[in-house]
């Protein structure tokens, strides 16, 4: 049961604008396309990119800490605390975490979308 709730908290906390993951996941299990395309400015996909890198260190701390976690409430504690952090890098950056979000969304069905800010993360 404890690595059932560990695996879920982990779980979730790579997700969170996981943009890699991202990539991954449509790889092995399409999303339906959305109906409407949003377009995002060159900027906003530019920021997207940078902040990839405080997001995977964030990721990385945060799921050794919940591999250790003793208990549901205390992962549940610190996976409120990554994403907290992960709202701040992305607010730092420059962006709002709504926009984030909705590219993070774009991306799951817009392979053109995809290969711009994968040549932006290299």
């Amino acid at each position: 049961m404890k690595k059932t709730l560990l695996a879920a908290a982990i779980t979730g906390l790579l997700t969170l604008g996981a943009t890699s993951h991202v990539m991954a996941y449509e790889a092995q299990s399409p999303m339906p396309a959305q109906q409407t395309q949003v377009e995002f400015t060159e900027t906003d996909l530019q920021t997207f990119a940078a902040v990839q890198g405080d997001l995977d260190t964030v990721r990385a701390e945060y799921s050794a800490r919940l591999e250790a976690a003793s208990d549901q409430e205390q992962a549940a504690q610190l996976q409120q605390e990554a994403s907290i952090m992960m709202i701040q890098a992305v607010e730092a950056a420059g962006m709002e975490v709504e926009t984030y979000n909705e590219i993070a969304l774009a991306l799951q069905s817009d392979p053109a979308l995809r290969d711009r800010v994968a040549e932006m993360l290299n």
